[in-house]
């Protein structure tokens, strides 16, 4: 996600001409590891840190794992359904963009339970 933002998408700024095709054909090729493997492995180690960890903050892996739930049905949206169909529609372009946005803080928002957990809250 921070890859597009601080790097593709200044590059191709300076590029108008080929931006829409240059950021369906990133998305199709890191889609296949950002969506489906990647988030794949997080749902297992979770799975796996809610049986393994036993104390007080079982509530903070089951919040975590809500919200990863969330950021695998925006990541679908953006990638399925918004994302296909930026390059030809303004309006798709806007959805993509805010799903985007979506997508980041609540990710951003999975690191700070993540350190919360690993820190005992």
């Amino acid at each position: 996600m921070l890859f597009l933002s601080f790097v593709v998408a200044p590059y191709l700024r300076k590029h108008p001409e080929i931006m829409g095709e240059a950021f369906q054909e990133v998305g199709k090729r890191f889609s296949l590891y950002g969506t489906l493997i990647s988030l794949s492995l997080l749902f297992i180690t979770g799975l796996v840190n809610t049986y393994l960890l036993h104390g007080g903050f079982r509530r903070s892996i089951y919040e975590k794992l809500f919200i990863f739930f969330v950021v695998v049905v925006v990541s679908l949206a953006h990638d399925l359904w918004a994302g296909k169909k930026a390059i030809g529609s303004e309006h798709h372009r806007k959805w993509a963009r805010v799903l985007g946005i979506i997508n980041l803080i609540l990710s951003l928002l999975l690191v700070y339970l993540g350190v919360r957990i690993r820190l005992g809250y």
